[in-house]
C-alpha cells in the first residue's frame, strides 16, 4: 500500500521466507576475524541448554497445536463417555467402591 515492498509472489509467507533467507546468504562483514567471532558466539549461544529447549518447544510443541488440539478433543470425548457411563451404571457399584456417606 505504501510502496515499500511490492509483493508479486503467491503469499506473504513466501515473501517472508525469501527475505529471511537473503540475510543468511549474505556475509555481514568483510572482516574474516569478525565473522569468525560472530560464528563462535552463535555456536555458544545455540549450544546452551535453555536455547535448545526453547527451540525444541517452539518446533515440536507450539507448531504442533493442531495435533495437541486433536488429542485434547479425543480426551474430552473419552471423559464425556466415562461420565455418561457412570451416570447410567453407577460407577461406585461397577468399580466396587464404597461411598463414605453412609
Amino acid at each position: 500500500e505504501r510502496g515499500i515492498v511490492l509483493n508479486r509472489l503467491k503469499s506473504d509467507d513466501e515473501v517472508a521466507n525469501l527475505w529471511n533467507s537473503m540475510s543468511k546468504s549474505v556475509k555481514l562483514t568483510k572482516v574474516e576475524l569478525l565473522d569468525k567471532v560472530i560464528e563462535d558466539v552463535n555456536k555458544f549461544y545455540n549450544g546452551r541448554w535453555r536455547v535448545k529447549i526453547g527451540k525444541y518447544m517452539k518446533h515440536y510443541v507450539f507448531e504442533s497445536w493442531q495435533f495437541l488440539t486433536f488429542l485434547a478433543a479425543i480426551m474430552l470425548l473419552m471423559l464425556m463417555t466415562l461420565q455418561a457411563f457412570c451416570s447410567v451404571y453407577s460407577c461406585a457399584r461397577v468399580f466396587h467402591i464404597q461411598s463414605s456417606s453412609q
